[in-house]
């Protein structure tokens, strides 16, 4: 009972309280706290007086590479390492900082940042439709001392900006400035033989090769890649993550790249020749140069590389006489004599690999308008490899769909009646697989690795 006198006696005391005695957690309005965080994100991108270094990865391709200064009146000024232009002219657009779901920074006139989202395919080799599924609309995340951070508002990929240094904005505004920090990088991968660091994996040394892909492909472009045997010398450990240049190098973004349990975030020059990578704890990797790749094309199957292409009407550096004449009764067959029917404008061959179940499917794709769809002829074979890298394919199952199975047919044959190896080939900084018969030597294919 008196238990039942005490709780009644609190519950009384509890109603007594006035109102007035309640003090809000949010002591703004909404539209308050809307407000200031406009007025924080403009305020922060005034800021930097020496500009911005930006970092954007495409949701669909590689990572891209800004350098921008915002003013006033609402303008953005931008350069791009998209190409030698986009690295070498100014471009100045216009910008807001408007209520979203946030406070979002737009990009509302046209810039190099528009490009990666542009729909029409010709510009800059996106997807007709969504570009490289890129964002000109971004979400205010945070801020630090010395960064800003924004996320797309469609495809979520993170646009990262870093205070600039006044030594970094000299480079990017001189002439020529960050178009030469650029080519230089790519000067370096595409004379220097097989690129690799050294890892330490407990009391042994590993070596990662290191490939930068610098093209805009969707696929493959603008893709860091690091590759080397693991510390039994025969699991191929393989990564992969996309890249900006910037006026010092290289950033490697979504957080870097790991490879043997090290995140790799950065490649910087130690010296005027001397590139070094750099990780997350801010150890330094020199790179190095290796006379032969560091680990056979062919063990690369499945973990680096998926698969090859052979483009429309495209013949790779490598490839022989004899090698040719079998891809181009592909590429040049079709048409309705051969198809058996039909004629097309675009289509490719791609090799993909299964080496689970130790297959490799041929498919010969075919398209009325230009390869934004199209058929599948996939022809799939069985195959055995040897230690020395040597395989022989045997049929698992006939051409079946699409319309490529008599342009096809020289390749097929081919595949049953030789046994091949599979090799590098370089040509002017550009890595392809090549494709040799064994029986006949005078035989080669080169293909786009992917």
């Amino acid at each position: 009972m008196k238990k039942l006198i005490y709780l009644f006696v609190i519950c009384l005391g509890l109603a007594g309280c006035s109102k007035d005695s309640f003090v809000s957690n949010f002591d703004q309005k909404p539209e308050e706290r809307m407000a200031a965080s406009i007025a924080e994100v403009n305020t922060s991108l005034l800021s930097s007086t020496n500009g911005w270094i930006g970092t954007l990865p495409t949701n669909a391709g590689g990572g891209y590479g800004f350098y921008m200064t915002f003013n006033n009146n609402q303008e953005v000024s931008m350069l791009g390492d998209l190409t030698d232009a986009t690295s070498n002219t100014l471009r100045t657009s216009t910008f807001r900082v408007k209520t979203g779901l946030g406070a979002d920074l737009i990009f509302d006139t046209y810039n190099h940042i528009s490009i990666l989202a542009d729909p029409n395919s010709g510009v800059f080799g996106g997807t007709t439709g969504t570009g490289f599924r890129s964002d000109v609309e971004f979400t205010y995340v945070k801020s630090t001392s010395d960064s800003i951070f924004f996320v797309g508002k469609a495809y979520r990929q993170p646009l990262v900006m870093v205070k600039a240094t006044a030594a970094q904005k000299a480079i990017y505004t001189a002439t020529d400035g960050y178009k030469n920090a650029i080519n230089k990088i790519k000067t370096f991968f595409a004379n220097t033989n097989n690129p690799y660091v050294e890892v330490t994996s407990g009391s042994t040394i590993l070596k990662a090769g290191i490939s930068l892909n610098v093209t805009n492909s969707l696929t493959v472009g603008k893709r860091i890649n690091f590759t080397g045997l693991g510390p039994d010398g025969k699991v191929v450990n393989s990564s992969t993550q996309k890249y900006a240049f910037d006026a010092e190098g290289v950033t490697i973004v979504n957080g870097g790249l790991v490879w043997g349990g090290i995140t790799f975030v950065k490649l910087r020059w130690k010296d005027a020749t001397t590139l070094a990578a750099y990780d997350s704890t801010g150890k330094e990797y020199i790179i190095k140069s290796s006379i032969a790749p560091l680990v056979p094309l062919f063990q690369l199957w499945g973990t680096k590389y998926n698969g090859m292409l052979s483009d429309y009407k495209t013949i790779y550096p490598g490839t022989t006489t004899k090698g040719a004449d079998i891809l181009n009764y592909f590429h040049n067959g079709l048409i309705a004599s051969v198809t058996g029917g039909f004629t097309f404008n675009y289509g490719r061959i791609n090799f993909v690999w299964n080496t689970t179940n130790k297959r490799l499917t041929v498919n010969g794709f075919s398209s009325q308008n230009g390869g934004t769809s199209g058929w599948i002829t996939a022809i799939i074979y069985n195959y055995t490899v040897t230690d020395a890298g040597v395989f022989k394919f045997t049929l698992n199952t006939a051409a079946s769909g699409g319309y490529t199975a008599n342009p096809l047919s020289r390749l097929h044959t081919f595949m049953l009646a030789n046994t091949v190896t599979f090799d590098y080939y370089i040509d002017n900084g550009n890595l392809y697989g090549k494709m040799t018969s064994v029986e006949d030597p005078t035989i080669v294919m080169t293909f786009l690795l992917q």
